[in-house]
């Protein structure tokens, strides 16, 4: 029985990717009219039939694939291309429990095929829908010839502080403190006495350090007292219980000089040391027991001590000694002379002003990262570690054990996902500071849409060219600049890019620059060939679990992050008009045994964008200068025709050709004034150059040749040039791209 037919009929609107999926789905398979079924509320189905070659003996071990095997593509209504088809089997008996590389489905629901190792849409984002269905079909053809298991005849299991006397540490910001003693703000008149308002924080279960955030004033001080009565009863934060934390200090303003080598030890030498200073302390604890402000037996007591000079570190003359008294169940009533008293020593919180003033850091603007993991943790905690309190940070991935060999995150956050744990630590630098624009995203980029108005900087470090290619069909505020940050020939290379004004130049234009630099740079040109003959790393992280990655140290990452770091910190970064495009190297070279670090930086400025003059959706984007180069061949060579090929790279998911340089007039080559004969000599040397010097990522990419006549249209013998490249570049396959130059414009016309 067939799956599909339990399935109605789709009749809702489709978008154009689909409807051209459904299109080349039909072509491949032959289907004049294909169905749509409605496979669930995000999925379409179009059921397909595969044919397998079966080996004339039958499959091995007698497993049930079929010469013509019954599929279905589904595509998402949403997301599709951003989100690859998967193929799924349509046969309800299809034998699934016999098959490895097959993902969990439910028995009442039809298996699903694993194509690829790892990220299905990283890999569709780089393919064509036929090289999509052909993997398809081989996997289909090696579950019945017994090839599926092929990791090394492996079985594949399914995919699924600190002195000793201290009693902890009290937390506070001591400018907060500060002003309120200066200017005798009390909490009643007849006491120099200030409440203030904070927790005590739970660490490992256990009760930790005090935390004192925000002074608390009389008259607000029933309504503060009753909220963080209702928390402390109902548990509403377990992390931070309420508490008042008490300020005392000498009314007659008495300066001391001597420095307290002795400290009360139990509540007699404490109340000694009060009455010293012209405070009753019992008396004090009564009359705020009397208002409710003793909320638990743990009390934190804090006396300024004025000072004959500016206290070291800090901009104020109080030295402030801070204790630690338990009160008895019984109350105030219940304590003796011999209730122990604690000394707690006294931390400075980071803020945001302490944070900017440390790392010399200006006001930032608000940042998006797209991407968590071992680079992106990094950037982000530069970012949050130096005031930064507008981050949003997006992943939808979850921290693992092997993560913790490079990730900013530790053990205790193995098992949460990295966007949620890193804003949560970020959070807890700044106590006293309002942070509720630092947020986190728990998904992939390619879920956000109107999130990207909030932000002024879009940082992606996940070096996916399927984020990229939804990032490159998003229109983003002209005030919001893309980033992108990346490590390459395991360790050797940081790449850094930053868009232009307008998006241009755009970022597929500076990361598709950078490979064609290669043939000018020698450092990109040691990565591109070194890339080229390079498998990524397969590591194992569980039973049946694998993540392919670069082996690099954590010590070499960092130091890339730190770069890109600084760069983001450069006070130039405010999209203007004008602005060009940035393409940062940071490079580390061991190869002398001793590392040499240094950077290059490249200014790229805007391409011009020619769109196809037929319709055919493409667009190509020239490098600055190529233009010029084009219209002045056209002129120096008038009337006669003149012409060449262009060496570039195209991109099929967004139909874009990016031109980096010409060719002009091969060997061989010969014009007239109507016509234009291109040269071969030579030609394929020179190409194969400079595919070999960027990793074979660069290369031929179309033919251009001028009409210095002026006829702004292709001739009938360019038309036929044309049907004849369209049948050579197919098997490469590259599209058919070719441009007119006239006196005054640029044609372009490209077909597939």
């Amino acid at each position: 029985m067939l799956y599909s037919n339990t399935l109605k009929p789709y009749h809702g609107e489709l978008s154009s990717g689909i409807q051209t999926a459904i299109q080349e789905i039909s072509h491949y398979f032959g289907i004049i009219d294909p169905k749509v079924m409605l496979l669930d509320e995000w999925h379409v189905a179009i059921p397909v039939t595969f044919k397998v070659s079966i080996p004339s003996m039958g499959t091995v071990n007698s497993i049930d694939i079929r010469v013509e095997e019954p599929m279905m593509i589904s595509l998402s209504l949403i997301k599709y291309p951003h989100i690859a088809p998967v193929i799924l089997s349509d046969r309800m008996d299809f034998p699934k429990a016999r098959l490895s590389h097959l993902y969990f489905t439910p028995v009442d629901k039809p298996a699903k095929l694993c194509l690829v190792r790892n990220s299905l849409h990283e890999w569709f984002s780089t393919i064509k829908m036929s090289d999509f269905l052909d993997v398809g079909g081989l996997w289909l053809y090696k579950a019945a010839t017994g090839q599926l298991d092929d990791d090394g005849g492996e079985f594949d299991p399914t995919r699924l502080e600190g002195n000793v006397f201290f009693k902890h540490h009290h937390v506070y910001r001591y400018d907060v403190l500060n002003e309120v003693v200066v200017n005798d703000i009390r909490f009643v008149s007849e006491i120099p006495l200030a409440l203030f308002g904070g927790g005590q924080l739970l660490k490992d279960g256990k009760m930790s350090d005090y935390q004192t955030n925000v002074h608390i004033p009389f008259i607000a001080f029933e309504s503060v007292r009753d909220a963080m009565k209702t928390i402390q009863e109902k548990g509403v934060n377990s992390v931070a219980n309420p508490i008042f934390t008490l300020v005392f200090w000498d009314a007659n303003g008495t300066v001391e000089d001597q420095y307290l080598t002795i400290r009360p030890e139990n509540f007699g030498q404490l109340k000694e040391f009060f009455k010293q200073r012209g405070i009753f302390l019992r008396d004090a604890l009564k009359k705020l027991e009397q208002h409710g402000a003793l909320l638990r037996r743990g009390l934190p007591i804090i006396f300024a001590v004025k000072r004959p000079r500016k206290v070291i570190g800090y901009n104020g003359e109080y030295e402030f000694i801070n204790f630690h008294l338990t009160i008895p169940e019984n109350g105030v009533a219940g304590i003796d002379d011999n209730t122990e008293v604690l000394i707690q020593g006294h931390i400075e919180p980071l803020s945001k002003v302490m944070a900017q003033y440390l790392s010399k850091s200006d006001e930032k603007p608000a940042s998006l990262y797209i991407g968590a993991g071992s680079l992106g943790s990094k950037l982000i905690l530069h970012d949050g570690r130096s005031g930064n309190l507008s981050v949003g940070i997006c992943d939808n991935d979850k921290m693992f054990p092997h993560n913790q060999a490079r990730h900013e995150l530790f053990a205790g956050h193995v098992g949460e996902y990295k966007a949620e744990a890193i804003a949560a630590e970020i959070k807890k630098f700044y106590p006293a500071d309002n942070t509720d624009n630092i947020v986190s995203y728990k998904t992939s980029a390619i879920f956000l849409d109107r999130e990207f108005e909030k932000y002024e900087r879009l940082i992606d470090t996940t070096a996916s060219v399927q984020v990229m290619n939804y990032m490159l069909s998003k229109a983003l505020p002209t005030n919001t600049r893309y980033y992108k940050a990346e490590i390459a020939d395991e360790g050797a290379l940081g790449l850094f890019y930053a868009e232009g004004y307008n998006r241009n130049p755009r970022m597929d234009d500076l990361v598709n620059l950078a490979h064609y630099n290669a043939t000018k740079n020698e450092s990109l040109r040691i990565w591109r060939m070194n890339d080229s003959a390079r498998e990524m790393t397969s590591i194992n992280v569980g039973l049946g679990c694998s993540s392919t990655t670069s082996v690099i140290a954590d010590d070499c990452l960092s130091l890339h992050g730190g770069i890109f770091s600084r760069i983001l910190s450069m006070p130039n970064g405010k999209v203007e008009p004008g602005m060009p495009g940035l393409l940062a190297l940071s490079i580390l070279d061991e190869s002398k045994g001793f590392p040499n670090v240094c950077t290059e930086y490249f200014e790229v400025q805007a391409f011009d964008v020619l769109k196809c003059q037929e319709a055919s959706g493409w667009e190509v984007r020239l490098m600055e200068g190529i233009s010029k180069k084009l219209f002045s061949s056209c002129n120096s060579r008038s009337p006669k025709e003149t012409g060449g090929v262009m060496i570039g790279i195209a991109n099929y998911k967004t139909k874009v050709i990016h031109v980096f340089d010409i060719i002009t007039e091969p060997q061989g080559s010969f014009g007239t004034t109507s016509r234009f004969l291109r040269g071969t000599k030579g030609l394929p040397s020179e190409i194969d150059k400079i595919k070999k010097l960027t990793g074979d990522v660069v290369g031929y990419i179309g033919e251009w040749h001028s009409h210095p006549m002026n006829l702004k249209t292709l001739s009938t013998t360019d038309r036929e040039t044309i049907a004849q490249l369209q049948i050579l570049n197919r098997k490469v396959p590259i599209p058919t791209c070719a441009l007119i130059v006239t006196p005054d414009e640029i044609l372009v016309f490209v077909q597939e």
